[in-house]
């Protein structure tokens, strides 16, 4: 459960290394990042906002020595939840299971539980029995986070955020509470996520295939491509995609335009909420900040 806690909270802040050089950074020449300088002429000084990804193979992952310096400048960090408050951390047990003592056997047939139950023991080593109890939509991203499936024991840069910023003495504060995110997430009813489990189940390939090829979308720091990506599916739930990107970016507006007035900050989010036209980029850029993105060097060897 530790383990598990660990790869979803990332997710739920977000929504889905060998030794190097530390990298040099420079304006990207495309008009699209997955970092940007945050500037207008009222700020003392300039913010940043930095999209991440909430399970990646560390050889895939843009080195987070690369974000050391706009972390340096900045005087705190803004995630979508406070990773390091104990009290957010403690509440996430809470809302990971079913409520009203339901398992996920109460939405499928005996049938669609018994593929379930495959692609777990293939993919998680435990049956769907020992698992019954979270929520659908969790294990799914359980499930594509787990090692077997992405091929490494996935790293978050959410967590080397964090865990930089404690080590900077930077105060972190969050956009959201655990339980709104959950409010999120559960206003798709458990039936419609036991399905989509279940669909999973099926052809769990083909969805191990949709993650790498977003992860290969990401790996080339185009917020706008990873946006596109991210909300192609011709069979997405549009109206859950609207509260869980569109609505969360409109009200978080007010709040990064509050936390960039007085401090620079660093603010860390989930890639997909930086692009699009309710993105985070084109939101900001209405409101007359100067957004200019920054292109990170890859990994060592790697093909970004």
């Amino acid at each position: 459960m530790k383990n598990f806690m660990r790869i979803v909270f990332p997710v739920i802040a977000a929504f889905w290394l060998t030794q190097i050089a530390v990298p040099q950074s420079s304006i990207a020449q495309a008009g699209s990042g997955l970092l940007y300088e945050i500037s207008r002429k009222d700020l003392a000084k300039p913010s940043y906002v930095f999209g991440t990804i909430h399970a990646i193979c560390p050889a895939d992952m843009i080195p987070v020595e690369g974000l050391t310096m706009y972390v340096d400048r900045s005087d705190q960090m803004l995630m979508e939840i406070d990773m390091d408050d104990p009290v957010e951390m403690g509440s996430m047990a809470k809302v990971l299971m079913i409520p009203d003592g339901k398992t996920i056997k109460d939405f499928l047939t005996p049938e669609q539980f018994q593929k379930v139950d495959e692609m777990t023991k293939n993919l998680l080593g435990y049956s769907a029995e020992n698992l019954k109890t979270i929520k659908p939509t969790l294990l799914s991203v359980m499930i594509m986070s787990s090692p077997k499936a992405i091929g490494c024991t996935p790293s978050a840069y959410d967590v080397s955020l964090m865990q930089m910023a404690g080590a900077k003495k930077k105060p972190i504060i969050g956009l959201e509470t655990v339980a709104f995110q959950m409010k999120v997430l559960d206003s798709k009813p458990f039936a419609v996520q036991a399905k989509e489990l279940y669909e999973m189940s099926l052809d769990p390939q083909k969805y191990i295939r949709d993650f790498q090829a977003l992860t290969s979308v990401y790996k080339t720091q185009d917020a706008e491509k990873l946006f596109a990506r991210s909300t192609s599916s011709p069979a997405g739930d549009k109206e859950f995609q609207t509260r869980l990107l569109d609505e969360r970016n409109n009200a978080w507006i007010p709040k990064i335009e509050a936390a960039i007035k007085g401090n620079a900050t660093f603010i860390a989010v989930g890639a997909a909420h930086l692009g699009g036209d309710v993105g985070l980029i084109k939101l900001l850029r209405a409101k007359g900040y100067i957004l200019k993105p920054i292109r990170l060097e890859p990994q060592a060897g790697g093909d970004n």
